[in-house]
């Protein structure tokens, strides 16, 4: 039963280094505005995910500790991020996913760093 939750977990750790790689590529060659916005929906998806377990871990910590500090900053600026639009424009949508790649990716380096 363990092996198939690892795997699992295996998965979802390449769908979302996958990802992540797509949203730093969208400000290099400026992908598509249906591109921008699947990975939009995707990339809120993984926050929102993300943020969760960042949450629990921080809940776990000392208060007031570095790392506890760390989580509370990362989780304080998910909120405006997420209420953020990708604008009008396929350069401020591509940025836009960009950043959300680069808060995915903070998120998850915050996730196996408190582990």
């Amino acid at each position: 039963m363990a092996h198939s939750t690892e795997h699992h977990s295996a998965t979802q750790q390449h769908k979302l280094d996958e990802l992540i790689s797509e949203a730093y590529a969208a400000t290099g060659i400026l992908p598509t505005i249906d591109d921008c916005r699947r990975l939009n929906e995707q990339l809120r998806a993984a926050i929102k995910e993300l943020a969760d377990e960042v949450r629990r871990r921080r809940d776990q910590m000392p208060a007031r500790s570095r790392d506890w500090y760390r989580c509370d900053r990362l989780l304080a600026d998910t909120g405006p991020l997420l209420a953020e639009d990708m604008g009008a424009g396929l350069l401020s949508a591509a940025m836009h996913v960009a950043e959300l790649g680069r808060h995915c990716q903070m998120l998850r380096d915050c996730i196996r760093e408190a582990r």
